[in-house]
């Protein structure tokens, strides 16, 4: 969590500035609010998942299921999806599978393989958090104009669109 209560104002810019002339102030002042907005969001919808019984990655591999026409896929497919591991996701799986949301099933044509698939126990599970966390999140963009919503979603696409780091999942990693 990213905790900051207090933004710097121009006068701290300032003089900061003097010992750090990198620093940009309007871009600083950017991240720190997008830092603390995007905390703030994760912890509320954290409290709300856990409400549930379920941490946010499990409820992702749900939620990444569920949104294909068949709900079904491999564990490697999954993984890169959500930018986790392939052990990482193995974990969320096993937790996933132990609780009856998702079941596996293997490959008739290649046995090492198995996709995973959502179970009805899992569909139903969702169908108790979505509504909450579509509310969730209608109220926490409430502030904002339908206009203005479009803008910052194109604002951040904007930021996400920068070179990438290798991901976890690059086998040349």
């Amino acid at each position: 969590m990213f905790n900051l209560r207090g933004f710097p104002n121009d006068q701290i810019f300032s003089r900061m500035q003097q010992d750090y002339p990198q620093l940009d102030p309007d871009a600083v002042s950017a991240f720190l609010r997008l830092l603390v907005a995007g905390s703030d969001f994760l912890g509320r919808l954290d409290a709300l998942l856990s409400g549930h019984g379920i941490m946010h990655g499990r409820w992702l591999a749900l939620i990444q299921l569920r949104r294909r026409t068949i709900q079904r896929a491999l564990p490697s497919e999954l993984a890169q999806e959500q930018g986790v591991t392939r052990a990482t996701m193995t974990g969320l799986l096993r937790q996933l599978d132990r609780d009856g949301l998702i079941r596996r099933q293997e490959d008739p044509a290649d046995g090492r393989k198995a996709a995973v698939i959502l179970t009805d126990k899992g569909v139903a599970l969702l169908d108790r958090i979505m509504p909450e966390y579509y509310t969730l999140v209608n109220e926490l963009m409430a502030p904002l104009k339908a206009p203005e919503k479009k803008a910052l979603a194109g604002m951040l696409d904007k930021l996400l669109m920068r070179p990438e780091s290798p991901s976890p999942t690059d086998p040349a990693t």
